[in-house]
């Protein structure tokens, strides 16, 4: 696919006070409506002084999506172990919307495993999955939660809304090894939307790590520029994706698919970086990964998938410890 200009869609994840803020610089909103940006934007709480920057925004022109977010005790990110409080959220946001008078034509749902484990995650992401997979869930916790999760984007398609779920990379290998050990260590569940973005962050991932998904992604999202829920964590902070960095893989992920997302819109601003992205020449191809450090990526994927097709081994050999509540 020759490189062109993408659709871009920007996260925001924000307190109120510093949401207002950045949409209240010069420069935010008209960059937005004339790039033909859309925002997704993370809803920390559901207030008339954020429905008021949302009508802000939709009065430029550009489209909003809701990205539900719950509360910290209860994960914050949605997953296998609360999918009655998504659904009570999703309505919460509902009834916010229409008193508001929102359009939100679209909805985020946002799946990671609890939040609690980030943390651990950022530090030493195999450590943190061992762990989890020692803890993992049951079958039928998983796909009872799946079911739960389907329910909800019905219900979600009936307000005439559209939905989009955002996904971790590795779920592509987990369906490719017909496993569901994925699922059942890290809480995440599989859910049928009308987009699918995965979350290829190279500041996580690495940059081989991320790419070899490219081919493979309805959308893709890329960071992390910035903010976030990690922006104090000194070592999320040393991950932030230079300007090069980011430049190189938005051509790069614009060569595969037309929706590019970005995390985060407030890393951007702070980094000066929106008048560069107006700059981008998209005709121009990024470079190739160099040959090897292409092969170990591959070569990861492999491994993974062959982890995932040891499941009945593993829950043979390793058997889950129940999680602490």
């Amino acid at each position: 696919m020759t490189p062109a200009r993408p659709k871009l869609t920007f996260f925001v994840e924000l307190e109120t006070p510093p949401l207002e803020e950045l949409f209240g610089r010069p420069e935010v909103l008209p960059f937005l409506a004339a790039q033909g940006c859309a925002v997704s934007m993370g809803l920390l709480d559901l207030s008339d002084r954020r429905a008021e920057v949302v009508r802000k925004i939709e009065s430029s022109g550009i489209p909003v999506t809701g990205w539900l977010l719950l509360d910290l005790e209860d994960g914050y990110w949605l997953n296998a172990d609360n999918a009655d409080r998504a659904r009570e959220r999703w309505r919460e946001t509902a009834a916010w919307a229409e008193h508001e008078g929102l359009p939100l034509q679209r909805v985020g749902l946002d799946v990671e495993f609890p939040r609690s484990e980030s943390e651990g995650a950022i530090r030493d992401r195999r450590r943190a999955f061992f762990s989890m997979l020692r803890h993992r869930r049951s079958r039928e916790q998983v796909l009872d939660a799946e079911r739960a999760y389907g329910e909800l984007v019905r219900e979600i398609r009936q307000s005439e809304r559209t939905v989009e779920v955002y996904q971790f990379p590795h779920l592509l290998d987990e369906r490719a090894a017909g496993s569901t050990l994925l699922r059942r260590s890290l809480g995440i569940v599989d859910v049928s939307s009308d987009a699918e973005v995965y979350m290829l962050y190279s500041s996580y991932l690495g940059r081989a790590g991320t790419r070899v998904y490219f081919p493979d992604a309805q959308c893709i999202a890329l960071g992390v520029t910035g903010g976030g829920v990690n922006a104090r964590n000194p070592d999320a902070r040393r991950r932030f994706l230079s300007w090069e960095r980011l430049e190189e893989e938005l051509r790069d992920a614009s060569a595969h698919t037309r929706d590019v997302y970005v995390f985060s819109l407030e890393g951007c601003v702070e980094q000066s970086m929106l008048t560069r992205i107006a700059e981008i020449d998209w005709s121009r191809p990024a470079p190739a990964l160099p040959p090897e450090e292409e092969r170990r990526a591959r070569r990861g994927r492999r491994i993974t998938q062959w982890l995932f097709r040891a499941e009945p081994l593993i829950d043979l050999l390793i058997p889950s410890r129940p999680r602490e509540r």
